[in-house]
């Protein structure tokens, strides 16, 4: 069976064709039935091309690693011999362990203690030194493997952490009363909890309404002793103000921020026609670079 298969959303300008590719970086994110990637400049700090593609996620990753193999197939810039390409993923087997308590060979134990393990994975980590945390997590081994051969490269991330990286910039993660900043994309989202400059929780959820997501964040504020009415919640994703995810929260949240895009990096004009918070989560891969 042919595929064809176009991208859902893409920006560049005329400075993508004007520029030495070979100098530059390749940041890939790749989600639930999603591959997105950016072109960045790292001499300039600044993004030169964003592009996005969706398919439904199916329930055996094979058939995932096919629909990327189209992409490949369809999108030549992918091709190119970057200076460097960085492999993020965003998936929802994940653990936090203090960096002082982590021995690598033991980061399968880590996970499994509350995480279900799953076939064909790779298990994995970072280490978040500003935070003293190692964040374990699992991928498929295979989706693993063929982008490791395409790209040659050994560069890999967890998306969590990379909004953890821009997280840490904000002044919000000092406020005494707590601040949870949520990351919602298509079916799922992350919560990272902070309260007086200190990590309480990431973790997440899947969801099938905007209910769910309020159950959820709503649940994990109080189950930290915090009050869901004096806690700043600062929403970054694939959502806008008139969606109904924005508007249950909002019903029972009262003090709601828009993610900012991070900064010290310089943007397209048409990316910064964008809302703020959109692609916070693959803006967020430069400061892993």
């Amino acid at each position: 069976m042919v595929h064809t298969i176009q991208p859902a959303f893409a920006i560049d300008d005329s400075s993508l064709l004007e520029t030495d590719l070979t100098t530059c970086h390749l940041l890939v994110l790749v989600g639930n039935g999603s591959f997105t990637y950016a072109v960045f400049n790292p001499l300039q700090r600044k993004f030169l091309a964003i592009k996005s593609y969706h398919f439904a996620p199916k329930t055996l990753a094979i058939e995932d690693l096919e629909m990327i193999e189209h992409i490949f197939d369809a999108d030549k810039i992918l091709l190119t011999a970057f200076k460097q390409v960085l492999l993020a993923f965003d998936t929802t087997v994940t653990s936090m362990v203090p960096e002082s308590l982590f021995t690598p060979s033991l980061r399968k134990e880590y996970l499994h203690l509350v995480q279900p393990e799953t076939i064909h994975e790779a298990i994995m980590y970072d280490h978040v030194d500003a935070l003293g945390l190692v964040q374990v997590y699992a991928i498929d081994k295979d989706v693993l493997g063929f982008l490791r051969k395409e790209f040659s490269t050994d560069k890999i991330v967890h998306v969590n952490t990379a909004l953890l990286n821009s997280y840490i910039k904000s002044v919000d993660i000092h406020r005494y009363d707590g601040a949870a900043f949520i990351d919602i994309q298509a079916n799922q989202f992350v919560i990272t909890v902070f309260k007086s400059g200190k990590l309480l929780l990431q973790q997440s959820f899947s969801y099938q309404s905007g209910l769910d997501v309020v159950y959820y964040i709503i649940n994990s504020l109080r189950q930290l002793k915090l009050n869901e009415k004096l806690v700043k919640i600062k929403l970054g994703g694939s959502l806008s103000g008139d969606s109904l995810i924005y508007a249950e929260l909002n019903k029972f949240v009262p003090d709601i921020d828009w993610l900012d895009r991070p900064s010290g990096i310089l943007y397209l004009s048409n990316m910064l026609e964008l809302p703020s918070h959109h692609f916070q989560n693959l803006f967020s891969l430069a400061l892993c670079v």
